[in-house]
């Protein structure tokens, strides 16, 4: 059975973006979204390290998601 991320990633045409998906696949929730956009705005770190280093997920998380964005 496939999860609501992958089934986003089938039907829509391009790139998903990660938080997204995260939010798809109930990894973090719209706040650690949100917290995590506004501290990218002031840094150069990628999203998927900030949402860690908050503690939102796990280097697992971030590497099931990147797998699925096909990179």
């Amino acid at each position: 059975m496939m999860t609501l991320a992958e089934m986003v990633v089938k039907h829509m045409k391009g790139k998903v973006p990660l938080g997204v998906l995260l939010l798809a696949d109930e990894v973090i929730i719209p706040q650690d979204l949100e917290l995590a956009l506004e501290h990218q705005q002031y840094s150069r770190e990628q999203l998927g390290e900030i949402l860690i280093k908050l503690g939102a997920m796990e280097h697992g998380d971030l590497d099931r998601a990147l797998r699925l964005q096909g990179k």
